[in-house]
């Protein structure tokens, strides 16, 4: 509980400093100094590479290298790292089977491979694979995805076939330790990640902000669009198929804040219904997170909400009493039927407006604006049924083989799970999917 000026203070703190690192026209003045540094000092546009070979991001990834390479005028560092380390990737087993499906399943939209496999490699082909890497004479890239997809599809003797000496265990730790150690200087922890200037982009999914950044540098070399292009299947006819989707959703995920205007305009869009379900914190579950990851997934949501028009960066961390206290009114919410729009309210008011969450006045205030009356709410604040809730959903979160929020659940009518995704980014995927019952319905 907080209930002492000093803890108050210490959140105000971390709010002014957060908004200060946030703040857009510092990031844009940041930029321009980097660059006139970088021309001054006559470097080359540089993006470093971070490759992870057992990661199926990572080789989606290596598919988009040469691409770059050869529509922007920018050097390429390839950098092979080790798997990222508990703090920043606290359910690796989970991590890792959630990455293979999720991939196999966006790989198509964006023209790109992967293996229709459903294991993971094992350590003596990843070691074999790595060797390679480190050995590689080709400068294309082009080599990156062979040795992924030989790895992939567990061809032991085709990567033996590209080295020609046995591999050194210690050369490779070295180097992986040494990257590794870069790649967190740089800001980062996970494989599949471009830096450029100063700036991480992980995945495919932030290739388009990279793209543009490189675009407005006036270093592309013709007009053509751009290396991510995604595809989308073309819509039908919408019809009301009773589709619902179920929200895992957490208070203190600044992903499942920013998962809430996309979701909402698509229960619009298709008639769905939302079903929001709230789960404990990963950090208020025991699950450690390093430096590295908390200042990235804040800045990146920062850069995500931009683009979205969607309000953040005046921050102030929920977690812990702030939590329970925003749980304690969820069930009152909701028996009005108003729960998507308290968790909005909360969700907006932490991350966006600078507001104190575990405040009684500011409760007051969320409840008001959403219709309701603060005398009844007052009633249920600081009660504890929400544990029984959120015990629930966690034991749903992980018989789903998922961790984290935003988990989204897109069921039919008669309640079958269509699909399962864990993400604000993959909400574009949920939309494919509601596309093409559309499309069997018609």
């Amino acid at each position: 509980m907080i209930s002492n000026p000093i803890k108050w203070v210490e959140l105000e703190l971390k709010r002014l400093v957060t908004r200060v690192i946030l703040d857009t026209q510092r990031k844009k003045r940041s930029q321009k100094n980097s660059e006139a540094k970088r021309v001054r000092e006559g470097r080359k546009h540089v993006v470093h590479y971070f490759h992870q070979i057992n990661d199926p991001y990572s080789h989606l990834c290596a598919q988009i290298l040469p691409l770059l390479q050869i529509t922007y005028d920018i050097e390429i560092k390839f950098f092979l790292v080790s798997h990222p380390t508990i703090e920043a990737a606290p359910e690796p087993n989970l991590l890792m089977n959630h990455s293979l499906e999720d991939v196999k399943k966006i790989a198509p939209y964006y023209g790109l491979e992967f293996p229709l496999v459903n294991h993971l490699p094992n350590d003596k082909i990843i070691r074999l694979a790595q060797w390679a890497l480190l050995n590689r004479e080709d400068k294309s890239f082009k080599d990156i995805k062979k040795i992924g997809d030989l790895l992939w599809t567990n061809d032991q003797l085709g990567i033996e076939k590209m080295v020609s000496s046995v591999p050194d265990g210690e050369v490779i730790d070295n180097a992986l330790s040494a990257n590794s150690k870069l790649r967190k200087k740089l800001g980062h922890y996970l494989g599949g990640v471009f830096v450029y200037a100063g700036e991480c982009y992980w995945g495919i999914d932030r290739l388009s902000f990279l793209e543009k950044r490189l675009t407005s540098l006036g270093i592309k070399k013709d007009d053509k669009s751009n290396v991510i292009q995604r595809k989308s299947l073309e819509a039908h006819k919408i019809e009301n198929l009773g589709l619902e989707i179920d929200v895992l959703w957490s208070a203190r995920s600044p992903y499942s804040y920013l998962a809430m205007k996309p979701l909402s305009e698509l229960s619009k869009k298709y008639h769905l219904k939302l079903n929001y379900k709230i789960i404990l914190p990963m950090v208020m579950r025991g699950m450690k997170v390093n430096l590295e990851k908390r200042t990235y997934i804040t800045k990146d949501c920062k850069r995500v909400a931009d683009e979205y028009s969607i309000p953040f960066g005046n921050i102030v961390d929920p977690l812990g009493y702030a939590v329970e206290r925003c749980y304690s009114l969820y069930a009152f919410a909701k028996k009005y039927g108003k729960e998507e729009q308290y968790l909005q309210m909360f969700a907006e008011s932490v991350w966006a407006n600078g507001k104190h969450g575990y405040m009684k006045k500011n409760l007051k205030n969320i409840i008001e604006s959403i219709g309701l009356e603060w005398p009844d709410a007052e009633k249920e604040l600081d009660s504890e049924g929400w544990k029984d809730e959120v015990k629930k959903n966690k034991e749903r979160l992980f018989s789903l083989g998922k961790w984290g929020p935003p988990t989204i659940i897109l069921k039919n009518k008669e309640g079958k799970e269509e699909l399962v995704v864990w993400g604000q980014d993959r909400i574009w995927l949920i939309e494919e999917q509601i596309k093409m019952m559309q499309t069997q319905a018609n």
